[in-house]
Protein backbone atom coordinates (compact mmCIF):
# COMPACT_ATOMS: atom_id res chain seq x y z
CA UNK A 1 0.00 0.00 0.00
CA UNK A 2 1.19 3.60 -1.02
CA UNK A 3 2.09 5.89 1.36
CA UNK A 4 0.47 9.98 1.58
CA UNK A 5 2.29 12.64 0.48
CA UNK A 6 2.92 13.47 4.70
CA UNK A 7 3.90 9.74 5.30
CA UNK A 8 6.64 9.83 2.97
CA UNK A 9 7.81 13.26 4.52
CA UNK A 10 7.77 11.76 7.59
CA UNK A 11 9.65 8.42 6.13
CA UNK A 12 12.43 10.41 4.83
CA UNK A 13 12.67 12.83 7.62
CA UNK A 14 14.28 9.98 9.50
CA UNK A 15 18.21 9.77 9.31
CA UNK A 16 18.66 6.52 7.30
CA UNK A 17 21.03 5.68 4.31
CA UNK A 18 19.78 5.77 1.10
CA UNK A 19 20.89 3.78 -1.95
CA UNK A 20 22.27 5.72 -5.09
CA UNK A 21 21.91 3.93 -8.00
CA UNK A 22 24.13 5.98 -11.17
CA UNK A 23 25.29 4.48 -14.54
CA UNK A 24 29.01 4.98 -15.36
CA UNK A 25 30.42 5.60 -18.81
CA UNK A 26 30.05 2.08 -20.26
CA UNK A 27 26.73 2.07 -19.25
CA UNK A 28 26.79 -0.19 -16.13
CA UNK A 29 25.05 0.66 -12.88
CA UNK A 30 26.89 1.17 -10.20
CA UNK A 31 24.88 1.51 -6.41
CA UNK A 32 26.09 3.06 -2.96
CA UNK A 33 24.92 4.23 0.25
CA UNK A 34 24.66 7.82 0.87
CA UNK A 35 23.57 10.48 3.39
CA UNK A 36 20.82 12.48 1.82
CA UNK A 37 18.19 15.35 2.74
CA UNK A 38 14.84 15.59 1.77
CA UNK A 39 13.46 19.04 1.93
CA UNK A 40 9.74 19.92 -0.04
CA UNK A 41 10.18 17.05 -2.25
CA UNK A 42 13.52 17.40 -3.35
CA UNK A 43 16.30 14.88 -2.55
CA UNK A 44 20.05 16.72 -1.38
CA UNK A 45 22.94 14.56 -1.62
CA UNK A 46 27.09 15.43 -1.93
CA UNK A 47 30.22 13.83 -3.73
CA UNK A 48 33.31 14.99 -4.77
CA UNK A 49 33.91 15.10 -8.78
CA UNK A 50 36.83 13.43 -8.92
CA UNK A 51 38.02 11.40 -6.14
CA UNK A 52 34.32 9.20 -6.00
CA UNK A 53 32.91 7.28 -8.77
CA UNK A 54 29.56 8.95 -8.26
CA UNK A 55 31.01 12.35 -9.46
CA UNK A 56 32.67 10.46 -12.21
CA UNK A 57 29.11 8.62 -13.26
CA UNK A 58 27.40 11.59 -13.25
CA UNK A 59 29.39 13.12 -16.02
CA UNK A 60 28.20 10.32 -18.29
CA UNK A 61 24.91 10.43 -17.39
CA UNK A 62 22.60 12.60 -15.03
CA UNK A 63 19.82 10.01 -14.64
CA UNK A 64 19.42 8.57 -11.17
CA UNK A 65 17.79 6.15 -8.88
CA UNK A 66 17.23 6.29 -5.03
CA UNK A 67 15.98 3.63 -2.70
CA UNK A 68 15.42 4.30 0.98
CA UNK A 69 13.75 1.51 2.91
CA UNK A 70 13.04 0.25 6.67
CA UNK A 71 15.23 -2.70 8.45
CA UNK A 72 12.26 -3.38 10.42
CA UNK A 73 8.75 -4.91 10.03
CA UNK A 74 6.41 -3.77 8.69
CA UNK A 75 8.41 -3.27 5.98
CA UNK A 76 7.89 0.36 3.96
CA UNK A 77 10.00 1.65 1.31
CA UNK A 78 10.46 4.74 -1.34
CA UNK A 79 12.13 4.19 -4.52
CA UNK A 80 12.76 7.78 -6.93
CA UNK A 81 14.20 7.92 -9.96
CA UNK A 82 15.01 11.19 -11.78
CA UNK A 83 17.81 13.75 -13.06
CA UNK A 84 20.36 15.09 -10.49
CA UNK A 85 21.60 18.81 -11.12
CA UNK A 86 24.95 19.18 -9.88
CA UNK A 87 25.85 22.63 -7.71
CA UNK A 88 28.72 24.25 -6.11
CA UNK A 89 29.63 23.22 -2.01
CA UNK A 90 27.79 25.07 -0.04
CA UNK A 91 28.40 24.95 3.90
CA UNK A 92 24.79 25.02 4.50
CA UNK A 93 23.54 22.61 2.97
CA UNK A 94 26.43 20.31 3.74
CA UNK A 95 26.25 20.92 7.26
CA UNK A 96 21.92 20.28 6.69
CA UNK A 97 22.65 16.75 4.86
CA UNK A 98 25.71 16.00 7.56
CA UNK A 99 24.19 16.59 11.21
CA UNK A 100 21.36 14.57 10.08
CA UNK A 101 23.77 11.68 10.76
CA UNK A 102 25.53 13.04 14.31
CA UNK A 103 25.81 16.71 15.38
CA UNK A 104 29.24 16.67 15.70
CA UNK A 105 30.56 14.76 13.29
CA UNK A 106 28.16 16.13 10.91
CA UNK A 107 29.90 19.76 11.46
CA UNK A 108 33.43 18.12 11.66
CA UNK A 109 32.35 16.02 7.90
CA UNK A 110 31.00 19.56 6.74
CA UNK A 111 34.11 22.11 7.18
CA UNK A 112 36.14 19.19 5.95
CA UNK A 113 34.28 18.76 3.03
CA UNK A 114 34.43 22.65 2.47
CA UNK A 115 37.87 22.61 1.81
CA UNK A 116 38.08 19.58 -0.96
CA UNK A 117 37.97 21.38 -4.28
CA UNK A 118 35.72 19.03 -6.38
CA UNK A 119 32.80 18.43 -3.59
CA UNK A 120 29.36 19.19 -4.57
CA UNK A 121 26.00 18.93 -3.55
CA UNK A 122 23.18 17.26 -5.79
CA UNK A 123 19.85 18.20 -5.98
CA UNK A 124 17.37 15.36 -7.25
CA UNK A 125 13.63 16.39 -7.97
CA UNK A 126 12.07 12.79 -8.09
CA UNK A 127 10.56 12.20 -11.73
CA UNK A 128 8.65 9.26 -10.47
CA UNK A 129 8.08 8.09 -6.69
CA UNK A 130 6.98 5.00 -5.64
CA UNK A 131 6.27 4.87 -1.79
CA UNK A 132 5.09 1.68 0.15
CA UNK A 133 4.09 0.81 3.22
CA UNK A 134 3.17 -3.37 4.34
CA UNK A 135 1.73 -2.34 7.67
CA UNK A 136 -1.16 -0.01 5.87
CA UNK A 137 -4.42 -2.51 5.39
CA UNK A 138 -6.13 -0.29 2.85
Amino acid sequence: MSMTTQEIDEFLSEPRLCHFATLDAEGEVRVRPLWYLWREGTFWFTTRREVRHTGRDLRAHRRVAVSVASEDRPYRAVVAHGSVEVLDRDLDMLLAIATRYGEAEGRAFAEEAMEQSDRVILRMTPGELISWDYGRTE
